[in-house]
């Protein structure tokens, strides 16, 4: 399945060319992406408020628990995907990558009607569990259903996206989240405010705008040249399900073990007051937004890493790592002083309450000190999984989160100074970016592959700077 490759398709190979060029051009969609995906959550969240009832807001607050491990292992499956795609699209073997592409739609499929029967049956179980309050369990039940059934339009767009981007195309799925979050909006109005549909509506309207999305990715999906999705192709080929578990289920670990420890700091901070509980809402909100650059950036050089690994080019690797951990580190350090400088005004858009605006500027600038550290993170854990290597890079993620756990007890609880919580947060930031650096540095990742490739003999091609 050797073909010709056009020039769209050159642009996405990230395996000649310019360097910080081809990454930067793949990261700007990344970011987008993002962006609108935030977008539209919050406007989900600001439709239920305005025009349903504060009780309906909770109610959609409560299923986001439920809903975030449902979508850890759906993440975790599609970056491990997107990692042995953009290996195979690297070695231009598109004949084995066809096959990873078809298994995953086939196995994602199955999965996921297997997680819709679960939440459909289980959905107020759950609820129940978590001590959801009476009062809001009918809308929460409602909401949460209709959620699941929306997993299908969810997940085939995520397979799509993480395989498109693998390939080196991040502009189709930007446009994707761009389309679905306009619809979105749209029918969010339609539904509640026009229908009066109340949190039904919103839910509703997030899984139709989600399956339009999903169903125009995997179309462009069909219509790639370097897939072919002839009918005698639909198999599942089992030797690629090893490779992408090997990768995708650490991730989905990682993602879990992420939230639990989130909530047992949680229920730390809720011993302090009203007021730090608000004023940490409000300060994960402006850090989750001032780390979308650096995101970006780590996802494009999984991909970056992915493709020129699956080439054989490991000086492009070195070189591009090199390139872009400066540029993540440099990144990192200038939204520290602009968060140092505007962080009072980043709260108030969110809200007017001095008590609260007080702490977090106080949490704010504990944290700024870790940025680096996180940057550390970000670069280095999105190269180890585009090398093949998630196993590594969760585990010090997950060890990062567990030390927290006991020392924001001896540093916060004990002492009863909420500033704890946050000097936690930077050591455990700065202590998982030196080790993954020295992890790196130590070369063990590049026998830990999980993607085995025939690579054919070829010539070297030069870098162009």
């Amino acid at each position: 399945m050797q073909k010709t490759p056009s020039k769209s398709m050159r642009n996405q190979d990230m395996t000649t060319g310019s360097i910080m060029k081809k990454m930067m051009i793949f990261a700007v969609p990344v970011l987008l992406s993002s962006v609108f995906s935030q977008l539209y959550n919050v406007v989900d969240s600001i439709v239920v408020g305005r025009f349903v009832s504060a009780h309906a807001l909770g109610a959609v607050g409560s299923c986001g628990n439920i809903m975030m491990v449902f979508y850890a292992l759906m993440m975790g499956m599609n970056t491990g995907a997107g990692v042995v795609v953009s290996q195979y699209f690297g070695a231009k073997d598109f004949k084995e990558l066809n096959k990873v592409v078809i298994t995953l739609i086939m196995v994602a499929t199955m999965i996921t009607f297997v997680m819709i029967f679960l939440g459909l049956t289980l959905g107020p179980a759950m609820l129940r569990v978590l001590h959801t309050p009476e009062e809001l369990m009918d809308y929460a039940v409602t909401y949460l259903r209709i959620s699941f059934i929306g997993l299908l339009g969810q997940f085939y767009f995520f397979v799509g996206s993480f395989v498109l981007r693998g390939m080196g195309d991040s502009k189709w799925p930007a446009m994707m989240v761009i389309l679905s979050s306009v619809i979105n909006i749209l029918l969010d109005l339609l539904f509640v405010v026009a229908f009066h549909w109340d949190v039904a509506g919103v839910a509703w309207a997030t899984a139709i705008a989600q399956g339009i999305s999903a169903a125009v990715v995997l179309v462009r999906l069909a219509r790639h040249e370097c897939l072919d999705f002839a009918l005698k192709n639909w198999k599942v080929d089992k030797s690629k399900i090893g490779p992408i578990l090997k990768i995708g289920l650490p991730t989905s670990v990682q993602q879990l073990a992420l939230s639990a420890g989130n909530l047992v700091i949680q229920f730390f901070a809720n011993g302090f007051g009203a007021d730090l509980v608000s004023a940490m809402t409000v300060v994960t909100k402006v850090d989750m937004f001032a780390m979308m650059p650096i995101n970006s950036l780590s996802q494009t050089l999984t991909t970056f890493v992915g493709q020129n690994v699956g080439a054989g080019k490991d000086d492009r690797v070195k070189e591009g790592v090199r390139k872009m951990t400066i540029t993540i580190l440099i990144l990192s350090v200038l939204t520290a002083v602009l968060i140092a400088i505007f962080g009072k005004y980043l709260m108030l858009v969110f809200t007017d309450n001095k008590a609260v605006i007080e702490i977090g500027v106080v949490c704010l600038y504990i944290m700024v000190f870790s940025y680096w550290g996180t940057g550390l993170q970000q670069a280095y854990s999105g190269l180890l999984r585009g090398a093949g290597d998630a196993i590594i890079p969760a585990a010090v993620m997950i060890g990062a989160v567990l030390l927290r756990i006991p020392g924001t007890y001896l540093l916060a609880v004990r002492p009863n100074d909420y500033r704890g919580i946050f000097y936690c947060m930077c050591g455990a930031a700065i202590l998982g970016g030196v080790i993954l650096l020295l992890y790196y540095r130590s070369g063990a990742w590049k026998k830990r592959n999980a993607v085995k490739i025939q690579r054919k003999p070829e010539t070297t091609e030069a870098t162009e700077e």
